[in-house]
């Protein structure tokens, strides 16, 4: 079966741009967004509006959430904020951000190609997971699809890269872009590709295995989607996705912080780390930071430490990742946290946020941070080929898909709602 399939798009007017599109949904705190919206109308985060950014009386109510996200969807539509692609195409989507730790003037730049890609189960071996997903944000995202009738955040996927795929898509890109704009920090262009041109890069990407790199929860939320359909060989038999070679990718680490439930002072801490690994004193967050797999940078009481980690307790690739390391002989074992997706001792800093972030973090709850080294792409891939799952947050792929500039409209591929089977308005 063709994995690539194109569709009639939209895509967001330039001077659209900066009233409408946004970051990820979750690069915010859910009173970042409440502010955001609150002083434009206009803003894609009404239509991405969760439970949580409505009032406690509110949150319950989930037809009249959705209700209001699809009304803010039609009000994009009413003032005519996309161009609409009619012929089935194809979009190469370039993200630039840059990366002034590696020197001035550094740049990350990644072109991927939007889509629509089958959906799948996880069973299914054409697209590999490496992430668990919580049933309620499924179930909540499948029913705003469905009321909304509509999507715009893509899944993000990966490949193995070639060279013949990529000098092609590199020869597309050599004209003036459809779109191009520079919105906090982040620089997008994107180049519609049709007829012949499409079919090319379908055929150049045959039948590899695509690996999910951001969007479990969207994949999961489409094959949710889709077993509620009557006509499950439609339009929501497929999802709006965006595929990037593993060659481009930029792959950052998210750093944990930590509550000790002992209350012990940091000499009994360092006492108790130095029982699993070699600690070791450093002069700043620099030092401290991991330049190679198998140590953890700790922060504890305004200090900075280097500490060893000890060998996997297994050989199976998710095992061997610094994320397991640090969870089975240092999270678990000394700060009794189990279940690192829901404990509440624990929480997460992308490394985008920045050391200081953290810093502030421990100083303000007498907190300990521990800082990682980056998964790699193909420690990703290890683990989803052997349909394992990594622990939470261990992964933050930069830069994201903007929320808002792509639109994928149902109702434009032929699906009406009542296709949908009366069991589409379960409870979550």
């Amino acid at each position: 079966m063709t994995l690539l399939r194109p569709l009639p798009g939209l895509v967001i007017r330039p001077e659209w741009v900066e009233r409408v599109t946004t970051g990820p949904y979750d690069a915010y705190s859910s009173a970042e967004r409440a502010a955001i919206a609150a002083v434009n109308q206009f803003s894609f985060l009404h239509v991405t509006r969760s439970q949580e950014d409505v009032a406690p009386e509110r949150r319950y109510d989930v037809e009249g959430l959705l209700n209001g996200c699809s009304a803010a969807m039609q009000q994009l539509y009413d003032v005519d904020a996309y161009v609409q692609h009619d012929e089935p195409t194809l979009f190469l989507y370039r993200l630039g951000v840059d990366r002034p730790e590696n020197g001035p003037g550094s740049r990350h730049v990644q072109t991927g190609i939007m889509g629509l890609v089958p959906v799948t189960e996880e069973s299914d071996r054409r697209i590999l997971r490496h992430e668990a997903v919580r049933p309620g944000r499924t179930d909540l995202l499948a029913m705003h699809l469905t009321t909304v009738g509509a999507s715009s955040s893509p899944v993000s996927l990966t490949f193995r890269s070639s060279g013949e795929l990529a000098a092609e898509v590199a020869r597309l890109c050599r004209v003036t872009p459809d779109l191009e704009t520079n919105d906090d920090g982040v620089s997008q262009a994107v180049w519609a590709v049709t007829g012949s041109d499409a079919d090319m890069l379908i055929d150049l990407l045959g039948d590899r295995t695509l690996y999910v790199t951001d969007g479990h929860h969207r994949l999961a939320a489409a094959a949710t989607a889709r077993s509620r359909s009557s006509d499950p060989d439609g339009p929501l038999g497929w999802t709006q996705a965006v595929l990037f070679p593993d060659s481009e990718m930029l792959v950052l680490p998210f750093h944990r912080v930590v509550a000790d439930q002992s209350h012990r002072t940091t000499d009994e801490l360092l006492e108790a780390l130095s029982e699993v690994g070699r600690i070791l004193p450093e002069e700043d967050a620099g030092s401290a930071r991991p330049t190679v797999p198998g140590t953890v940078g700790v922060y504890m009481d305004g200090f900075w430490y280097s500490l060893v980690l000890p060998e996997a307790s297994g050989r199976r690739p998710v095992d061997l990742l610094d994320v397991s390391r640090l969870q089975d002989s240092v999270l678990t074992p000394v700060f009794g946290i189990a279940d690192a997706g829901s404990d509440p001792n624990i929480s997460y800093v992308p490394d985008p946020l920045g050391l200081d972030t953290l810093v502030q973090r421990c100083d303000d709850n007498h907190y300990i941070g521990f800082i990682l080294h980056a998964t790699s792409v193909d420690e990703l891939m290890a683990v989803a080929d052997a349909d394992e799952r990594m622990p939470p947050k261990s992964s933050y792929f930069e830069p994201k898909p903007r929320s808002g500039v792509f639109v994928r409209r149902l109702a434009r591929e032929g699906h009406d709602r009542d296709d949908l089977l009366p069991d589409d308005n379960a409870d979550l």
